[in-house]
């Protein structure tokens, strides 16, 4: 129960701080060319955000998943989604809102409350009561769908280089360029 009360706890506290960082984070839109390929939606959001936290630039994207999303999605500015995307694969790490410590501290208790309960890894007593039942079975299901997937993502990658070649881009596609 103590554990499971901690666990619980951690949990809220990883929770908080990933929420912060989101929060705490706006990437300013200046000109019209930040704002270039997005939607009137997603302009209206921006520049509402950009309202809401006070800034004095024409529009903001936060980390929300409804902000930077559809930003990694229409932005045509590179530089700006990758700054963007930057930010927010970084919630939760550094600085106030760092979640490492939380991150230790819940893999052993779990694996603490794994064993007081009789499996031998956190993997196995989650999925006792599940379909798969065993981390040996749900890595098999993970394999048989791997290879198909994995060549799929390689020819949507290779085809979106293509692109990027075809339209005059001189660079290697990157994370922030795959929406």
């Amino acid at each position: 129960a103590e554990i499971g009360e901690r666990l619980a706890a951690l949990g809220t506290q990883f929770s908080q701080r990933v929420l912060a960082d989101e929060q705490g984070y706006a990437l300013p839109l200046d000109t019209e060319d930040d704002l270039a390929g997005l939607p009137a939606h997603l302009r209206a959001a921006a520049h509402a955000a950009a309202q809401e936290r006070g800034l004095s630039s024409l529009a903001a994207v936060t980390l929300a998943r409804s902000s930077v999303e559809p930003f990694l999605t229409f932005s045509r500015r590179r530089d700006l989604r990758e700054k963007a995307f930057r930010a927010w694969i970084a919630r939760g790490e550094g600085g106030a809102a760092d979640n490492i410590g939380i991150i230790a501290e819940m893999v052993r208790l779990r694996t603490e409350k794994a064993k007081l309960l009789g499996y031998p890894t956190w993997a196995d007593y989650r999925l006792d009561d599940a379909m798969a039942k065993t981390p040996a079975a749900a890595r098999a299901l993970l394999s048989k769908v791997w290879t198909p997937a994995r060549s799929r993502a390689l020819a949507d990658r290779d085809a979106m280089q293509e692109m990027i070649r075809a339209e005059g881009g001189n660079f290697k596609l990157a994370a922030w360029d795959w929406r």
